[in-house]
């Protein structure tokens, strides 16, 4: 079997409990749901050692044999990926790339490249340890997109790697049964305070977590960030009055830092982050991977989407979701579940497809994984 190393993507933040908010904005490639598919690459790919992308060639190749690369909607015209295609060609490694998205303004449009980015698909695509797909992608667009570059031969569509982070067959269930109760303590999955068409529907949500004594998570933003950390001092009144107006424009500054410190929270490791949401009955938000991590944890919860890429992930792994426009006359807890529904047989059994096809590019590759996550695919 060969040796991983998870590339650029290690989830585990020793000491963020003494650092601020920048530093773990930094760490966390500027979104704390990226430690999600960072966590599940790196719980799925047996004694994975994890190396930076700065990490000297031969050093790289001295520790591992392939290379493992956690992705995200890197596929759009807002990267420009030259630098680590050099980097991967310097390594000269076999590349294995889980849960790479593309991203657009809608799925009824094509996505563009850089030439940096157009380069780095390709080394990618180049760099597959066998005959058989490497690039574990998000869903059916960004394959399609894939192949207008002439590589869809080397995409497989295998969801988000999140999405087998609970090797639990039936934790469906214990989702389904509470679609079946109206939710009473609301988890939030935090968006930013910089898109007007959201905006009526983040006021919803956070009205829903005062109403519940729930929480409001963040996870993109500096300022979010910042206002879940306690740290209002490090910013302007400009700043911290787009939150305020944002979020909460009935309340007072502060009345607004109160209300931050008694809901808004910051998570910066995912087990910590899924223990936290089991004592909520229902997450819901802009968030996919908020979302994704409740249901990871048996919780009820649902995506509000606004793109391409959000929508695309959703459909292809069966998450409760609904786009911001088919919402007109906002949310209540009264209701949520006329939105929201969830099919847990469609779940476990789409699950279980996208799975077998993740399993399949370790196995290929020859990577060894945890009996667990095989179990998952073969589950009645």
């Amino acid at each position: 079997m060969r040796r991983p190393i998870v590339m650029g993507g290690n989830p585990y933040i020793t000491d963020y409990y003494r650092r601020n908010a920048q530093d773990l904005f930094d760490q966390t490639g500027g979104n704390t749901g990226n430690l999600a598919f960072m966590f599940a690459v790196a719980s799925h790919a047996v004694g994975a050692k994890f190396l930076p992308f700065s990490t000297p060639a031969e050093e790289v190749r001295r520790q591992g044999d392939i290379i493992l690369l956690p992705l995200a909607n890197q596929l759009g015209r807002h990267t420009d990926l030259g630098s680590a295609a050099d980097r991967l060609i310097d390594f000269n490694l076999p590349v294995l790339g889980l849960g790479l998205g593309a991203q657009a303004d809608s799925r009824d449009a094509d996505i563009t490249l850089t030439s940096g980015t157009e380069k780095w698909l390709r080394v990618i695509a180049s760099l597959a340890p066998a005959g058989a797909p490497n690039l574990g992608v998000r869903g059916e667009y960004t394959k399609t997109q894939i192949a207008r570059f002439g590589l869809g031969d080397s995409a497989l569509v295998t969801g988000c790697p999140s999405n087998f982070i609970n090797a639990n067959a039936d934790i469906a269930l214990s989702i389904a049964e509470g679609f079946r109760r109206k939710p009473r303590h609301i988890a939030v999955a935090a968006g930013i305070p910089f898109i007007p068409a959201l905006a009526r529907l983040e006021r919803d949500l956070a009205d829903m977590v005062t109403l519940t004594g729930g929480a409001y998570i963040v996870q993109h933003g500096l300022q979010m960030l910042q206002i879940a950390r306690n740290e209002f001092d490090s910013m302007s009144d400009e700043v911290l009055e787009t939150c305020r107006s944002y979020i909460a424009p009935a309340q007072s500054k502060t009345e607004f830092i109160t209300w931050c410190r008694r809901h808004a929270h910051g998570f910066y490791d995912v087990r910590g982050w899924m223990d936290f949401l089991r004592r909520f009955d229902f997450v819901i938000g802009t968030r996919f991977h908020g979302a994704m991590l409740a249901l990871q944890a048996g919780v009820p919860a649902a995506c509000i989407a606004h793109d391409s890429r959000t929508q695309e992930m959703c459909e292809t792994m069966g998450i409760p979701v609904r786009h911001y426009s088919e919402i007109p006359g906002g949310l209540t807890l009264n209701n949520l579940l006329d939105y929201f529904s969830f099919d847990a047989e469609a779940y476990m059994a789409r699950r279980r497809q996208l799975c077998e096809s993740y399993i399949s590019i370790f196995d290929t590759a020859e990577v060894e994984i945890p009996k667990r996550l095989r179990a998952l695919a073969t589950a009645a």
